[in-house]
């Protein structure tokens, strides 16, 4: 591998001559989405509401609470991991076009993994300890091998995930409401503290492991990594009916599975810490569908954006295309504003301001990235990325 030319890299950007936009504009979506989920945990209010917690605030906090829960709450973060494991096949594939054997790639692959684990780490520290770059890291690390197997392989590995998840996120979201934990929303660490420190120095461990093992980050790795066996974004045209029954039914069932933790924040009827724990699990399990309603969604919305090539179509494709760097940005900006021992406007808004925070975040990222698209200039973290997974080949 090291006589290959310094061209033929894995982290270039794999695509036909003309470069498919569906994927990117799903990832400029999923930014946004990613963005108002984060925004609220730097909340110090009152109860932010949300997963199922009775928000304070005003009526139109209690209302972005519910929609949240039912919408966006462990369904951002599944979509991610759908996205992710797409990337990953084209990454293969573009690989492949290059010339790139399977040892070749695979030990790539492996650098790139342990490099998103070190971003992680540092995102953990300095920002957010339920980041997902480092449990991205340890999920390409653990079934990475799954991109060079059959297809056959990935129904097979569905087949264990399932159940395997259905155990880890039960038990721990039962055993969470069974004492009474998982009723207390959780409140981010500051900067200050020697606790904060060693709150944020822990999570380096346990959130990617949290992330990957106890949710069900692999499950939405393998089943992004089986759309792009299909091309489902990338020649959406040929798989309308399929995307538009994803869809529907994903992001129905996704609706039904949080419907009862957003009814019971919205006080509807009251649950004891054990049934919260039961709701939580059935929120959180359900999500998967939701990873796979909104990537279907979004790129049938993507199919019909790219063909009018429009400013705002642009711009979600750039921001798609430099999502690891949006994604950083967003949330160290969330944190710099939001954080109490900060800026601190989290100790002055509820969720509804949260989210417009989350909005005018997002807007800036984006823009930002298109700045850069403009000037032809890549994002850059993708940049560090690739010259240190390629640092003494």
């Amino acid at each position: 591998m090291n006589n290959l030319p310094a061209a033929r890299t894995l982290t270039e950007t794999a695509t036909p001559t003309r470069r498919i936009l569906t994927p990117d504009l799903a990832r400029g979506f999923m930014l946004l989405l990613i963005a108002m989920a984060y925004a609220p945990i730097y909340v110090t209010t009152g109860s932010v509401g949300g997963y199922g917690h009775r928000p304070g605030g005003s009526a139109i906090d209690h209302i972005v609470s519910f929609l949240t829960t039912l919408l966006l709450e462990n369904r951002a973060f599944p979509m991610f991991g759908v996205l992710f494991g797409y990337g990953l096949v084209m990454l293969v594939n573009g690989a492949k076009r290059k010339g790139l054997t399977d040892a070749e790639s695979k030990r790539i692959l492996r650098r790139r993994s342990l490099w998103l684990i070190v971003f992680g780490t540092v995102h953990t520290l300095l920002a957010y300890s339920g980041e997902v770059l480092a449990a991205y890291g340890v999920a390409g690390l653990t079934i990475g091998w799954l991109l060079y197997r059959p297809t056959l392989k990935l129904g097979k590995a569905l087949a264990i995930l399932t159940p395997f998840y259905a155990v880890t996120v039960a038990l721990m979201m039962v055993s969470a409401g069974a004492t009474g934990s998982s009723s207390e929303p959780f409140i981010h660490p500051g900067y200050t503290t020697m606790g904060d420190w060693l709150t944020r120095i822990a999570a380096i461990v346990a959130g990617p492991l949290g992330n990957t093992f106890i949710f069900p980050m692999l499950l939405f790795v393998v089943i992004g990594i089986w759309a792009a066996r299909k091309g489902l974004l990338e020649r959406p045209h040929e798989h309308q009916v399929l995307l538009k029954r994803l869809a529907i039914v994903g992001i129905s069932a996704s609706v039904a599975g949080a419907l009862p933790s957003a009814l019971a924040g919205a006080g509807a009827f009251d649950v004891s810490d054990y049934g919260f724990g039961v709701l939580s699990t059935i929120q959180v399990l359900t999500g998967v569908f939701a990873g796979i309603g909104y990537t279907a969604l979004f790129g049938l919305l993507g199919m019909r954006m790219e063909r009018r090539q429009t400013t705002i179509t642009k711009t979600l494709a750039a921001a798609g295309q430099r999502s690891m760097s949006v994604y950083l940005f967003i949330s160290l900006s969330l944190a710099l504003l939001m954080n109490y021992d900060l800026v601190g406007l989290g100790t002055q808004v509820h969720k509804a301001g949260a989210v417009v925070i989350a909005f005018l975040v997002w807007l800036v990222g984006v823009s930002l990235a298109r700045t850069l698209a403009l000037k032809g200039i890549p994002g850059p973290a993708e940049t560090l990325l690739r010259s240190l997974i390629h640092r003494n080949r």
